[in-house]
């Protein structure tokens, strides 16, 4: 059995994490030489595969776009020293998530499954006394359920719920965290639902932090739209980089 070629076809074949959550699964998998095979063919073909992954997951293909078609003589290197390049981030962007406003006993809305978002609710939860977290069943596919089940794993208390619940009883709650796979200056991408989910908060005078790096930033939004959707920076959705906290997408 191929190991290696069923975790590459893993990671392609995967509906349910986001981009950051492929990229430390791709890091792991070409950067530990515990796991990659040293017939270069092998190692060409899985950067080739790779290449498959929805366009919309942009910071994927960001680090795809670094290593290149060849894997040359120095493949694993090369990608520990993109992982050490930009290594820090969920923690940078959760400083100034939690730097944002005061978040003891807020009620906390999440939208789908995505690796930033797991990050910041469980610094969160360290770090804000009280704070509580809803989770969507994110449909169609339903990882919020596996982003649940993630959460209670790690001892954050977050509870399950209907997407269009959700969308119904926006008074229940103080904010919603989003994660996003691209953004503009105008709008940025994240699993469908997402648009709603905004537009309910911010009616009933509600803030929406919408997660995600530079790297994600792009001069023209391309995406499916079978899972995904442009959702835009209306007032009282911010965006949340390393590099701070932005409102309407402006940084």
């Amino acid at each position: 059995m191929n190991h290696f070629r069923d975790r590459i076809h893993a990671i392609v074949a995967d509906r349910e994490h986001g981009s950051s959550t492929l990229i430390e699964w791709i890091i792991d998998t070409l950067g530990d030489t515990r796991h990659l095979p040293t017939n270069r063919s092998e190692q060409r073909w899985a950067l080739q595969e790779l290449r498959r992954i929805d366009r919309s997951m942009v910071v994927v293909h960001h680090l795809l776009d670094a290593l290149g078609s060849e894997p040359g003589d120095d493949l694993p290197e090369r990608v520990r020293q993109y992982a050490q390049q930009w290594s820090n981030l969920p923690s940078r962007i959760t400083r100034g998530l939690l730097a944002s406003r005061d978040w003891r006993n807020a009620r906390v809305l999440l939208h789908s499954h995505s690796g930033l978002l797991l990050a910041a609710a469980t610094e969160a939860h360290q770090r804000a006394p009280g704070i509580r977290f809803w989770q969507t069943r994110s449909e169609p596919g339903a990882e919020g359920v596996s982003q649940h089940a993630q959460l209670d794993r790690r001892g954050v208390p977050c509870t399950l719920l209907a997407d269009h619940a959700a969308i119904a009883t926006p008074d229940l709650f103080d904010a919603a965290l989003l994660g996003t796979d691209q953004f503009d200056d105008r709008h940025f991408v994240n699993k469908v639902g997402s648009q709603r989910i905004a537009r309910a908060l911010v009616t009933a005078g509600k803030n929406v932090f919408v997660l995600g790096d530079s790297r994600k930033r792009v001069e023209r939004l391309d995406y499916s739209e079978q899972l995904f959707e442009a959702a835009p920076f209306t007032e009282g959705v911010w965006l949340v980089t390393e590099d701070g906290v932005y409102p309407a997408g402006r940084d």
